[in-house]
């Protein structure tokens, strides 16, 4: 029988069955002891899976365990080595994301094109009050797969716009933007001009001067 094989039935057998085999664990004593395992793996939420790669684990230890205490303390060491494995590999996994380079910059890398003037409230170069936004599909790779997806849904397929429709129906989304900054910075200053500047904004440049100067 194949490595593979035999890695296959192994993950099929009940870990308790597993033990016995491997360890002559046979007698009335042990099979009240492995019960009691078993009520102690199923409260931490042990799988059988889990507990089959910890038994492999020990049958390769030198010397292998010889009492019961031995043998419990070295399957929850390698349950716990096993966990802490999962746990670096899923932070590897996690910083290797936040580290990779941007592949498409509209849309982030995450498939969707988001706060674009709604088109329903666009009227050439104007955005109208109550000017709500509206997000796209981004015409990436990704933004494609995640169009097809929502209007391939079942059973409710989903009417999703993508970037180059929303083009078509509003090309004056960058003019709309462009405005709408210079207008949100007329109004604020507008604002401070009658009301002073407003206190979150002095805490916050009070917060950036401090930093700047313990960096200095």
């Amino acid at each position: 029988m194949g490595s593979q094989a035999v890695i296959e039935r192994l993950g099929t057998t009940r870990w308790s069955d597993l033990f016995a085999a491997l360890f002559g664990a046979n007698s009335p004593e042990w099979q009240r002891t492995l019960g009691t395992w078993a009520v102690l793996f199923h409260a931490e939420g042990r799988s059988n899976s889990e507990l089959v790669s910890a038994l492999q684990a020990i049958s390769r230890h030198n010397p292998v365990p010889q009492f019961p205490t031995q043998f419990l303390d070295a399957l929850r060491s390698e349950l716990r080595r096993q966990d802490l494995s999962i746990r670096e590999a899923t932070e590897k996994s996690r910083l290797a994301e936040l580290t990779k380079a941007t592949r498409c910059y509209r849309c982030g890398d995450c498939g969707w094109v988001i706060g674009l003037p709604h088109v329903e409230f666009v009227s050439g170069p104007e955005w109208l009050k109550p000017r709500r936004t509206m997000a796209v599909t981004c015409d990436c790779g990704l933004g494609r797969h995640v169009h097809g997806k929502w209007t391939n849904a079942q059973p409710d397929p989903k009417q999703v716009m993508s970037f180059a429709e929303y083009e078509c129906r509003n090309p004056h989304w960058q003019t709309h933007q462009e405005l709408r900054r210079v207008e949100v910075a007329a109004e604020m200053a507008t604002w401070e001009q009658e009301h002073g500047q407003a206190s979150w904004k002095a805490t916050v440049e009070a917060i950036i001067r401090r930093h700047q100067n313990a960096d200095g």
